[in-house]
């Protein structure tokens, strides 16, 4: 079968299943919800192996076609949210929606800000802009690629941080550090730095446009129910980040840090979570080859892997004391595996060079 059928089929159930909650109610509410929680995660359980990537072309055309089906399919989500109905199953298609977009949709959009083409590059940022998130369109390849694994970098979670202190820091971190990288851009190439190409212009007004939108055409339940998917999205955007790079670091050598390797990720190899999102949890080879596409990443024995998959993962962040005793020892082992070699002291280095023999020690 062509490695591209998988991720047709599997994205295109994604789609159906969000859309058929949206237009057919009650336990159909649920549909998505159970897909995106529980049986990708089953799935995942029991299937493990590295999946083939379709051609570069095909590629293309997969990302820009999910491009194409959020705009339409986040208006039907809103939509339907405020048009309210029993609680648990608006909760749940709240939830299916945040985690659709949040997973999906984020990992489409993060493929395409880092593709070559132009026409690709804006979809990306205009799914972001959607989802007021535009800022991650300067942050992460500013912030993120510049500085992953260390102290400078807002969406490395440090070793020890809790999923909830985390994702109140990266939050507003990565939205003012970006912007102060895009105002020295600016100046950089000789504007003011408030220059009408300082790209947040369109990142907050594009976002407070969609807000707008949203009471215009649905009232204060559109409005509630647009931010209220964008929360969850956010949330799910910051949870990968933190799964995928907690504790990581990069040695300091000098004033400067050492170079992204494969070590400074965490990396899983489960068959339906890479399909959903685009081989996301490729996670190292995507930090040392940034602008390849997902069709070319690839996991070797090097890298990092986590215990289970990235849903269950996800899931796992929820609760800090667990968390910690599973990742944190570890990381430890990780760092002590990547340490340097620590040299002899000038006294033991004598005493063994004078049982080897060496005439100087005597």
């Amino acid at each position: 079968m062509p490695p591209i059928l998988g991720f047709v089929a599997a994205l295109g159930l994604s789609v159906a299943l969000l859309v058929a909650g949206a237009l057919a109610d009650g336990w159909w509410d649920f549909a998505s919800f159970l897909w995106m929680g529980w049986v990708v995660a089953a799935m995942d359980h029991f299937m493990q192996r590295e999946t083939p990537g379709p051609t570069e072309w095909q590629a293309k055309a997969l990302t820009v076609g999910l491009a194409l089906i959020h705009f339409p399919l986040l208006g039907l989500a809103v939509w339907a949210l405020a048009q309210g109905g029993p609680i648990l199953n608006w909760l749940a298609y709240l939830v299916a929606s945040g985690l659709f977009f949040g997973q999906i949709m984020n990992s489409n959009a993060h493929e395409m800000i880092h593709a070559r083409g132009r026409i690709r590059r804006i979809l990306g940022k205009w799914i972001y802009v959607t989802l007021l998130f535009g800022h991650h369109t300067s942050s992460h390849p500013l912030l993120h690629h510049v500085h992953v694994a260390t102290p400078n970098d807002p969406n490395t979670a440090r070793l020890g941080e809790s999923w909830w202190r985390f994702v109140f820091r990266a939050g507003h971190h990565s939205f003012w550090k970006g912007l102060a990288a895009e105002k020295r851009r600016q100046r950089t190439a000789g504007r003011h730095p408030w220059h009408w190409r300082n790209p947040y212009w369109v990142y907050v007004g594009g976002g407070g446009a969609c807000l707008v939108a949203s009471y215009a055409t649905l009232g204060l339940a559109g409005l509630g129910a647009y931010y209220a998917i964008c929360v969850l999205v956010h949330s799910q955007l910051l949870m990968t980040d933190y799964v995928l790079h907690y504790g990581m670091r990069r040695r300091k050598i000098g004033d400067k840090y050492e170079p992204v390797t494969a070590r400074h990720s965490w990396n899983t190899p489960h068959v339906m979570t890479n399909l959903l999102t685009l081989h996301a949890p490729r996670h190292s080879d995507h930090h040392a080859n940034p602008s390849r596409g997902f069709e070319a990443l690839r996991l070797s024995d090097d890298q990092p892997m986590l215990p289970y998959s990235l849903p269950v993962m996800v899931t796992l962040a929820l609760w800090p004391a667990y968390w910690r005793k599973m990742m944190d020892p570890r990381v430890r082992a990780l760092r002590q595996e990547d340490a340097p070699a620590k040299p002899l002291d000038r006294r033991r280095a004598r005493r063994q060079r004078a049982r080897q023999g060496d005439p100087t020690c005597a």
